[in-house]
């Protein structure tokens, strides 16, 4: 045989070399956050080390189809962690410059060759752990099992289950027992959804918020606060500062939820909105909780109420927010007073 040429560069061979570039082509590049979960414009390189107070994204599909049945994989026998256990749907890491959402879509089309309807998709909850903020998304969607591709070096099969047969695949051991299981179970049962508004969503938005105020505009003559008197000018800037959630109810557009970040740590409830026929049904708590729930970087939260509107004074202090004494004088009829939440909010806890 003849001898295979190699250039050699800086003691290296050009194979040495490509295989580098092959390698890291590969390497999986995650951005790094602080614990309040915001960029901190730093990378780190899986596998490596990673420093005390870093965190990384990561991604929970739970994909569910029109019968109630969940798509669920088994792992590999050569994983890490977890070798041939049951799994969600799919799950990742996001890398760098992935959105929660982009990373969602591509676990999926990688682990099973499925291209999600992210326009059936629900953003659940978020779990905080040792070393990242773990999003967990519910999508619904039929997909033939005969159309999965699995990823062989990451998935050994994948199959459709009921709730009570994954529930008995977790007693069993045979399906990674994950402590949110109960918690996931209700949200799909659930006749309230949440989906982040877009901008084409801003006029709709704009005029229930009008219509469910004018109730209360009316009432106390408020010319000062009242979000009736609010400009959509100034509705398009709010919206743009904060996360805007459209309310659902038995797949009706019940009302609105504007929440932003005040501060390192802080959320705020800007706005809740719910039309008069959808009132009274325990959309407002659940809502509240579970926005709580997606925000596990938050260890407080904030609102202002109407005082003089006792009933919502009351729902408020039973989930746990407190009175502080800031109030403010609207008119003869009317105060704003502020309530903050900072014990027992609805965080999901790690396995």
């Amino acid at each position: 045989m003849f001898p295979v040429k190699c250039q050699i560069i800086n003691g290296k061979s050009n194979k040495w070399h490509a295989k580098m570039k092959q390698w890291g082509e590969q390497m999986e590049i995650w951005d790094i956050y602080d614990a309040f979960r915001e960029k901190t414009g730093r990378t780190h390189v899986r596998g490596e080390e990673m420093q005390a107070g870093d965190f990384h994204q990561v991604v929970h599909v739970w994909i569910v189809n029109e019968k109630g049945e969940y798509l669920i994989q088994k792992r590999q026998s050569r994983k890490k962690g977890w070798p041939n256990m049951w799994d969600c749907s799919a799950a990742g890491s996001a890398i760098a410059g992935d959105t929660s959402e982009m990373a969602a879509i591509r676990e999926v089309k990688e682990e099973l060759g499925i291209d999600l309807n992210m326009e059936q998709a629900e953003f659940l909850f978020t779990i905080k752990f040792s070393r990242g903020f773990d999003d967990i998304w519910l999508v619904r969607q039929n997909v033939s099992i005969e159309d999965v591709i699995l990823q062989e070096e990451e998935v050994a099969d994948a199959k459709w289950v009921t709730a009570e047969e994954l529930r008995n695949m977790v007693s069993g051991g045979e399906f990674i027992p994950f402590s949110y299981l109960d918690s996931l179970f209700e949200m799909m049962d659930s006749a309230i959804s949440m989906k982040k508004a877009t901008v084409g969503d801003l006029e709709e938005l704009f005029n229930m918020q009008k219509e469910v105020f004018i109730p209360l505009y009316e009432k106390y003559e408020d010319h000062q606060t009242s979000p009736v008197i609010q400009s959509f000018e100034r509705f398009n800037e709010r919206f743009e500062t904060g996360n805007y959630y459209k309310i659902y109810y038995d797949g009706k557009l019940a009302g609105g939820v504007d929440v932003f970040q005040k501060s390192s740590g802080v959320m705020r409830f800007h706005i809740i909105n719910i039309l008069e026929q959808f009132q009274n049904k325990g959309i407002t708590q659940e809502v509240m909780s579970r926005l709580e729930s997606m925000y596990p970087q938050a260890t407080s939260w904030e609102l202002n109420t109407i005082m003089e509107e006792e009933r919502n004074c009351y729902l408020y202090e039973k989930m746990g927010y407190v009175k502080t004494g800031d109030v403010m004088k609207i008119n003869n009829r009317m105060t704003i007073g502020k309530f903050v939440k900072q014990e027992n909010l609805n965080h999901y806890s790690a396995l």
